[in-house]
């Protein structure tokens, strides 16, 4: 009787409180709704149609203006070799981007994972390019990277060696954007891989320190195989940060020279807010969007697998 009683209070006190709690929640609900609801689904609805920056003037709020064309955008986008190229240059920054940020990340991790003095302090300034803005690294790496007086044509000319304009070469310039955005996110991945690292029982290292195994030997039998998962994740997410990249790409070369920095992120902008193609532009984020999406299934599926011993 008492149980039933206690359910019942339970049950109203709730009830009571129902609003209350809505209430609460209210500013949040209204931010997610005004910045990322209501333009998912204007940009999924302008994507099926012909949308003229004129038209948006005299438009309803709710209302997306301009006339239907079904999948001709996206026909439209498959057909533009501009985005077959910027498809190909986010591929060529993930090929420099990720193997050169997880090699450091993981190199670092090991290297960091001591119980010495000051560690803690060393870790920090590891960690503190991935707090610097992104806008202001892509500025200091200009600086560096300045083929007049930057920094690093400066070191060269000192050995006698002709510096290039690297951020004004089509070969070199994406090459600089991927050092920029690893040097800066090499902090993070790396407290993610010490996290693992930490994770492992001391007891393996030292059965192996037993057996006479080298630091290599250890790190290759022991250490790697038990940071397959973690490496999977962060392989996934740097994989992730390659379909985003966009901001360094504006402030240091703005898609050029020509279009050798062009990502996929960067066409996007130009369509939009440059040739004014609203329907075009908002059908390759949707495009954008499936890839990601799918890479996150991915890696949920992958890591329900058993990836360590």
């Amino acid at each position: 009787m008492e149980k039933m009683l206690s359910k019942t209070r339970f049950k109203q006190i709730i009830k009571k409180n129902d609003w209350s709690a809505y209430f609460f929640i209210l500013p949040a609900m209204i931010i997610v709704f005004m910045f990322i609801l209501y333009p998912a689904v204007w940009s999924l609805i302008s994507s099926f149609k012909e949308v003229k920056p004129l038209m948006l003037r005299n438009s309803g709020l709710f209302q997306v203006p301009g006339k239907w064309i079904g999948l001709k955008n996206y026909i439209l986008t498959f057909k533009d070799k501009l985005f077959l190229k910027s498809v190909l240059n986010t591929l060529y920054f993930s090929v420099i981007f990720i193997p050169l940020t997880m090699l450091c990340s993981v190199t670092l991790a090991v290297l960091l994972d001591r119980k010495l003095k000051g560690i803690g302090f060393m870790r920090t300034v590891f960690f503190l390019p991935y707090v610097v803005s992104i806008i202001s690294a892509s500025l200091i790496f200009m600086m560096l990277f300045n083929g007049d007086k930057g920094m690093i044509n400066g070191v060269l000319n000192l050995l006698n060696i002709d510096g290039p304009n690297w951020l004004s070469d089509s070969k070199l310039a994406m090459p600089v954007i991927a050092i920029m955005s690893s040097w800066r996110r090499i902090g993070y991945f790396m407290l993610i891989y010490l996290a693992g690292l930490q994770n492992i029982p001391g007891s393996l290292y030292e059965a192996a320190d037993i057996d006479g195994a080298s630091w290599f030997q250890q790190f290759r039998m022991i250490t790697w195989p038990l940071l397959r998962r973690i490496t999977m994740v962060v392989f996934i997410l740097l994989l992730i940060n390659c379909f985003n990249v966009f901001q360094e790409i504006f402030v240091m070369t703005g898609g050029g020279p020509g279009d050798s920095t062009t990502t996929i992120p960067f066409l996007i902008y130009n369509e939009a807010f440059k040739f004014y193609h609203i329907g075009k532009a908002s059908a390759m984020s949707y495009i954008l969007f499936v890839v990601v999406v799918i890479i996150s299934l991915t890696q949920n599926k992958l890591n329900s697998k058993k990836l360590d011993y």
